[in-house]
Formats: structure tokens, sequence, C-alpha cells
């Protein structure tokens, strides 16, 4: 009995440390530096109260698939958040398939050479951060977890 609850302590410990390590990302703080190369078109969102930005990779079905909500959040907030679509991939190769997503509230940004991911700690995508202008994390987590019940707590909790 004692050696089945060591071993389950000790799993339960290595699965605490391991998702608290997940990403270099705490909330409260100031984010890492975004490390871009370029943009693609060279536009960039417009200026808004918070900015979100999702890493991603053209390819990756779960990239695809959350994507087109979390557009949908930044246009129903128009002026409040924008989006940074960030990803490693050459310009050349994902350009032509995130084109269709620029707008004066969502731009795509090319990582230099992958320092971003790296500063953020990216463990896995898509991973959204959430900041304010003045560069403080208000939140982070896997895209799919990520909508309008979540932004309105954002929103309010900055309020008060």
């Amino acid at each position: 009995m004692k050696l089945l609850l060591t071993i389950v302590a000790a799993i339960a410990f290595m699965l605490t440390t391991t998702s608290a390590e997940a990403q270099n990302i705490i909330l409260g703080e100031k984010v890492p530096d975004s490390r871009i190369r370029s943009w693609l078109m060279d536009l960039q969102p417009d200026a808004a109260d918070y900015t979100c930005i999702i890493f991603y990779h053209s390819k990756s079905p779960r990239c695809q698939e959350c994507l087109p909500k979390i557009k949908r959040i930044v246009n129903t907030y128009e002026g409040k958040l924008n989006l940074i679509i960030l990803t490693k991939e050459d310009y050349s190769k994902a350009g032509v398939t995130l084109t269709e997503h620029l707008s004066d509230r969502v731009g795509v940004a090319f990582d230099d050479g992958g320092r971003t991911f790296i500063a953020y700690g990216v463990r896995f995508i898509p991973f959204c951060v959430i900041y304010d202008k003045k560069g403080y994390a208000v939140w982070c987590g896997h895209a799919k977890s990520f909508d309008e019940k979540t932004f309105d707590r954002i929103l309010t909790y900055k309020r008060k």
C-alpha cells in the first residue's frame, strides 16, 4: 500500500512539474519580446487594448480548426482585441495559405529563427497568449480553450 501511494505521489508530482514548465508565461508579468523576421505583405494589425498571439503552423489541423473561432472573437470585440498569427514557417510556404486571414485586426508574422517560440517556451500548438497594451500577460493556454466568455472575464477583471 505504501509503495502504491509513493508511486501515485511521484506520478502526481511529475505531472504538476511538467505542466508548470510547459510555457514561460506568468500571468501579470511582461511577456517576452517577439523576434519577428517579417510581416506577411508588411501588414501589421491595428493597435488594440489586447493582443492575442497564436503560435501556429499552417499544416496543423488543430491550428486550422482554432483559427476561425479566434478570428470571430477578434471581430466581435472590434477595437478591443487584435490577433498575431505567428509561425516559424518560411514566408514562401505559409504566406499563400495565410494571406486569406489578413485584415485590419489580424496580422501574420514570421518568427526569426524560432526565437519567439523559444522565448515563450512554446511546447505545443496552437498556443495562445493574450497581453494588454502595456505588454502584461492576462491569459495563456490552448487556442481551443479561448472563447468569448474567457475574453469577457479578461475585460471585466481589468475594469475593477
